[in-house]
């Protein structure tokens, strides 16, 4: 059998719904063998062929973190490899799992790591690049090891803190024969780590701090959703009545219509959530790494009168910038399960006055919106965000960018029901909703979610050629333009720090932008624009019932900002 052919059935087997490509002659072998088997099996191997490398990963790494299903990308060698690193980082941060498949040049084209820079030809030692970011890199050098680099790539990918793994296929080793029947496999380790032995052995010391408390508070991360724990925290959280605060990975974890929501922590979180951690006795910290960003720019001042029950399957996350009173390295859902059971048997209750003293500081300190009432004004990106969140379903997905779009987003949207909003949290690069909206609204077309992308003017021309990718599969993405005409989280620090020098930020001094949409026209996509705040609701109305995908230019003015909340 075609090690190629394979790799196909192989996949098909791990019930694997969508191949993102772009394509190239290292590669080509691979991307045959899983078309045709995709001729085959219709409902698996869905090629999503993508205009750049970086969009097909950012695109991959979104509809896992929406569906939390496993997909997979291949890109030829050289910069087809290269190309795929900054999507990759963005899953490796936030811990998503995905499989990136490069082709290589033949096995005897290969220099390795000798004193040749470069044999063959767009010959690249991806593996060495991608180490750093992987959870797994490896090249394939035996055509009869390929199921087990598979099984491994596979387990590694999902097991523990989950992560991309990159697995670089030599050109003539895609062609080889195999026998499957005798091709060895790999075998996880039988004593893998039981994560509730851990906790048995700390579990005590946590609930007798939640028990004795008066005034717990709950720090949500991105670690419960990867859990898969969101409705054992919503659960754990309502049992007990302990007020929870969301950090930027942890945003849709906690629904913010329930009264126990109370706010969104760190230098862009309310004010009035770092004043509830800063007058808790008791902080429950679940998968989140407590950043600078989150504890600010004094660790000594961040919940200086709590205990902090830190928890986070990566211990090597925990006691960094603050120092726990007690710290687990475990699974986020292990966790809330033992401490549940445990603080049921005490009959642990909070006090109604701390819960409402919790809503209190958040609704005395929301951020600001425009009342939507001037015709003449230019629209206020918090009024917009906030009418937005309004105005989506109980199932949309929204994907904000880079910069001052993800503050205002995160500030202003407050996700409901069984709303999502994503991106990608710890990298962070400009551009990268617009292919990332690609994922999850391919796999709900058809359905009533509507996809949303919101992102910067900046932001959008990274990734302009994705507009081709959504005309031609006709990917019902619904894409809001949030234009201030410069690269406005820059120009902020350049007021802050530089004395208001914007070379390279505005018009005139190295940034300009085309008129969006006649680009987006020229597409073959339909277009809309908002020019005041009284046209905000009216039109995000219309676009979110209108099928297929649109392209709203957003005029901000350019004179934007974001309110922080820095010590």
């Amino acid at each position: 059998m075609k090690l190629s052919d394979y790799v196909a059935e192989y996949l098909v087997n791990k019930t694997v719904k969508y191949n993102y490509i772009f394509t190239g002659g290292a590669i080509a072998h691979l991307i045959d063998s899983c078309w045709l088997k995709h001729q085959e099996k219709p409902d698996y191997l869905r090629p999503i062929c993508v205009l750049h490398e970086q969009a097909g990963s950012m695109a991959m790494d979104a509809y896992t973190r929406v569906t939390g299903e496993l997909a997979v990308m291949m890109v030829t060698s050289g910069p087809g490899a290269t190309n795929l690193l900054t999507g990759i980082a963005c899953s490796y941060y936030d811990s998503i799992p995905g499989i990136y498949f490069t082709g290589q040049v033949r096995t005897w084209e290969y220099t390795g790591k000798g004193p040749q820079r470069q044999l063959g030809f767009q010959e690249t030692d991806i593996v060495s690049m991608a180490k750093p970011v992987c959870k797994y890199a490896v090249q394939l050098d035996d055509a009869n090891d390929i199921k087990f680099v598979l099984d491994k790539a596979f387990y590694l990918a999902q097991e523990g803190r989950p992560g991309p793994v990159l697995i670089d296929l030599p050109m003539d080793l895609q062609w080889a024969e195999v026998d499957p029947e005798n091709l060895r496999g790999f075998v996880p380790p039988e004593h893998k780590f039981d994560a509730r032995d851990l906790i048995e052995r700390g579990i005590s010391s946590a609930v007798e701090i939640i028990a004795n408390s008066k005034r717990p508070l709950i720090v949500s991360g991105g670690g419960v959703r990867n859990a898969g724990a969101v409705e054992s925290l919503r659960e754990f959280s309502q049992q007990f009545s302990i007020p929870t605060i969301v950090s930027f990975g942890g945003k849709d974890s906690y629904s913010h219509d329930s009264e126990l929501f109370a706010g969104l922590l760190g230098t862009m979180g309310n004010k009035g959530a770092n004043e509830s951690i800063n007058e808790s006795d008791c902080l429950i910290v679940i998968g989140s790494r407590l950043s600078w960003r989150q504890i600010r720019a004094r660790p000594d001042k961040f919940a200086k009168t709590a205990k902090i029950i830190h928890v986070d399957i990566d211990a090597s996350e925990i006691n960094q910038q603050i120092l726990g009173s007690v710290a687990l390295p475990v699974d986020a859902k292990d966790f809330i399960e033992c401490v549940s059971k445990s603080l049921g048997v005490v009959g642990f209750m909070t006090a109604s006055d701390w819960v409402d003293d919790c809503r209190t500081r958040l609704k005395n300190n929301s951020f600001p919106s425009a009342m939507g009432t001037d015709s003449t004004k230019e629209v206020n990106p918090y009024y917009f965000f906030k009418t937005l969140s309004e105005e989506m379903g109980l199932e949309d997905i929204a994907v904000i960018d880079a910069g001052q779009n993800v503050m205002w987003g995160m500030q202003a949207l407050e996700p409901r029901g069984s709303q999502r909003v994503i991106t990608a949290w710890g990298h962070s690069p400009m551009g990268y909703s617009l292919p990332a909206a690609i994922g999850p609204a391919l796999h709900y077309a058809g359905t009533d979610k509507n996809v949303i992308c919101a992102i910067g003017d900046g932001g959008f021309q990274v990734n302009i050629q994705e507009l081709q990718t959504i005309k031609y599969y006709n990917i019902p993405v619904k894409i809001f333009i949030l234009n201030n005409h410069c690269y406005g989280a820059i120009k902020d620090f350049q007021d802050g720090n530089l004395d208001s020098r914007y070379f390279g930020t505005v018009p005139g001094l190295g940034y300009e932008a085309p008129d969006m949409l006649a680009i987006a026209k020229s597409y073959g996509l339909s277009v809309l624009s908002i020019r005041t705040d009284s046209e905000v609701r009216s039109t995000i109305k219309e676009i979110l019932s209108m099928p297929g995908p649109v392209v709203v230019d957003v005029d901000l003015g350019s004179d934007t900002q974001v309110v922080l909340d820095p010590i």
